[in-house]
This record gives structure tokens, C-alpha cells and sequence, in this order.
């Protein structure tokens, strides 16, 4: 071994040395900011996406849905967390509805086309590649709208989107009212 080799593994030894003494002076945080933003730490870990994720969904646009929600909440204690991880969610079921209402669409629209017998339909059915097209529509829409109208039985699956949609809207906005009214209230309290 070469005085140079030694001289590195001298430096790494003690550099792995120090960092264990650094180690154990870190208790975590000791002001009560501190320990407040790491009680915060939970939520990261309390709204994973794969609980509120379905099929066909991307997980790094929940993600970053849900970072860009925690950061305009910031949340400061554990009614607020749990408010702002309902709050997440539901907007979450938001952005979804209208996935699904896209595949209620194109499902009716090429039931049209097939079923229709004027100029449009026709020609279009006519064309060597209306199926690829037909299978070109995004898929995910496609298969939440037919899992929706299939859990609506066919019927007026439109209407019912519409009705849970408006429902949800009406919540979500109700939760958002109320977590700022309990912090304005909880402001005023100590000033």
C-alpha cells in the first residue's frame, strides 16, 4: 500500500469519524417552528398515491398535484392536515370526472358515427382506418367512462357524472371555506 493510499483511508476514517460525533449531536429540532414543520413531515407520507390512484393515472402528476396543494394550505396542525388531505383528495376526484366525462363523450360520439345513417357517419365508417381511429382515443378516458356507465347500468350516466360531480365540487369548496374560517378564527384568537 502506497503512502498516498494510506494518507485516503487516514482522511475517509476520519472524515466517517467525525460524521458519526455529528450524528449524534442531531436530536432533530429543538424550537417549536422546528417542531412544527416536522410534524407536518407526516402528510408526505400520509397521502400516498397509490391509495388515491386508479388505473391509467400518473403518479408523478399526483404527486405534484398534491406538493402544489400542501404548499398553498400549509397545513399547521392535525385538523388541518387531515382537512387539507380531504381537500387534496376530492380535487383529485375533480380532475378525474372529467376524464370520465370524456370517455362518455367519445363512446356516444362513435355510437353515433356506427349507428347514424347520414353523410358523416357513413363516410367516416367508410374509411379503411375509422377503427385504429376509434382506437386511437385515449384510452384511459375510454375505460373510466365505460366502467362508469357500466356502474350506472346505462342509464343516464351523463346526468349522474354531472350530479357527483357538482356534489363534490360543493364539498370540496365547503372544506376549503372552512379550513380558512378556523384559521382566520385561530389568528384573531391570538392576536
Amino acid at each position: 500500500m502506497t503512502d498516498k493510499n494510506k494518507s485516503e483511508n487516514v482522511t475517509s476514517i476520519k472524515q466517517i469519524n467525525a460524521n458519526r460525533e455529528n450524528a449524534k449531536l442531531s436530536t432533530g429540532p429543538n424550537t417549536s417552528a422546528g417542531k412544527l414543520r416536522s410534524s407536518r413531515n407526516s402528510l408526505k407520507h400520509g397521502l400516498e398515491a397509490r391509495h388515491h390512484l386508479i388505473i391509467g393515472e400518473d403518479k408523478k402528476e399526483f404527486q405534484k398535484y398534491k406538493t402544489s396543494q400542501i404548499k398553498f394550505f400549509d397545513p399547521r396542525d392535525p385538523i388541518e392536515v387531515d382537512d387539507c388531505i380531504q381537500i387534496i383528495t376530492l380535487g383529485w376526484k375533480l380532475r378525474r370526472f372529467s376524464v370520465i366525462e370524456t370517455g362518455l363523450f367519445n363512446q356516444d360520439i362513435v355510437q353515433q358515427i356506427k349507428t347514424n345513417s347520414d353523410n358523416i357517419g357513413i363516410n367516416l365508417l367508410k374509411r379503411s382506418d375509422f377503427d385504429s381511429i376509434a382506437k386511437e382515443l385515449d384510452q384511459v378516458p375510454e375505460l373510466q367512462g365505460f366502467s362508469f356507465r357500466r356502474d350506472c347500468k346505462e342509464e343516464n350516466a351523463n346526468i349522474k357524472l354531472n350530479t357527483i360531480y357538482t356534489r363534490t365540487l360543493l364539498c370540496r369548496q365547503k372544506l376549503i371555506d372552512n379550513y380558512f374560517a378556523r384559521r382566520n378564527s385561530y389568528k384573531n384568537k391570538i392576536h
